[in-house]
């Protein structure tokens, strides 16, 4: 395995080409120096399929173990033909300004990554095949996609938007932010919502079969239909009007809002400590 450097002409652009060939079956370990290691810093992963793992810990810098599995080839030979284990892939990270992103084309196996950022982070992560996120002890802005893998996030606060297809979600919180937002989808898998015991919080919750179950007291508003209405841009004729129909119950009093969003699973709304 080969670790590449490239540093730009400023302190300030870190660059880092991982190749990796057939064979190698090891993880490789990087560390990423951040422009600031005082200010809040941010992540973005963006792959095709990956098990992402993000870990908020008392450091000033970001901590990548990279891995991958799958990918494996053949080799025909007179002799007869031979199985290469691993792939070969090129992962790039790039760090500019406390922006760190991880990137690649490779479109063979599955990338195994685990983050260790600082515990003040903001987190844009996207997968699609195959795949798994995974995000403990942060605080921060996080945006989790994944399409077909699950969605875990433990012991978290700010603001939370996670989105999957055929998966479930679960989501613990260590504390709930006044001023930041909050949504959880998922199309076929269920969604569980871990919440302090004395939060205060309205949830806006929209499932059409799955079944809700809660270890708080609601209190359930009455609710109407909400209408969305969207004039055309100059030029487009015509209205765009979306109706929505939500349950709307509040958690101790109330508060921020959580949206909760299942077409075919279910939802259970859990107190820390139970």
């Amino acid at each position: 395995m080969k670790t590449h450097l490239l540093r730009a002409a400023t302190a300030l652009t870190l660059s880092i080409v991982i190749a990796s060939s057939f064979g190698q079956e090891q993880a490789e370990t990087i560390t990423v120096p951040l422009s600031r290691s005082t200010e809040p810093m941010s992540l973005k992963i963006e792959l095709l399929s990956a098990r992402l793992e993000v870990v908020g810990e008392d450091r000033k810098d970001v901590g990548l173990s990279v891995g991958q599995s799958g990918g494996g080839r053949k080799i025909v030979m007179p002799s007869g033909v031979k199985t290469l284990p691993g792939g070969s892939y090129q992962l790039e990270v790039d760090e500019r300004n406390n922006r760190v992103t991880v990137e690649s084309d490779s479109h063979q196996g599955r990338f195994d990554i685990v983050a260790r950022v600082p515990r003040r982070a903001n987190l844009d992560l996207s997968t699609v095949n195959n795949s798994e996120i995974i995000v403990r002890n942060v605080i921060g802005n996080l945006q989790l996609a994944n399409i077909n893998g699950p969605i875990s996030v433990t012991n978290v606060s700010g603001s939370l938007i996670a989105e999957t297809v055929n998966s479930p979600i679960t989501a613990e919180f260590a504390g709930i932010d006044a001023s930041a937002a909050a949504a959880l989808t998922s199309l076929n898998g269920d969604i569980s919502v871990t919440l302090p015991a004395k939060a205060g919080v309205e949830l806006r919750i929209d499932t059409s079969r799955g079944k809700i179950e809660s270890d708080f007291e609601l209190d359930v508003k009455p609710s109407k239909p909400v209408i969305q209405r969207d004039e055309r841009s100059p030029g487009r004729e015509g209205v765009s009007v979306r109706v929505e129909q939500v349950i709307v119950a509040t958690v101790n009093g109330g508060g921020p809002v959580i949206r909760i969003k299942t077409l075919n699973g279910d939802l259970h709304i859990r107190k820390a400590g139970n």
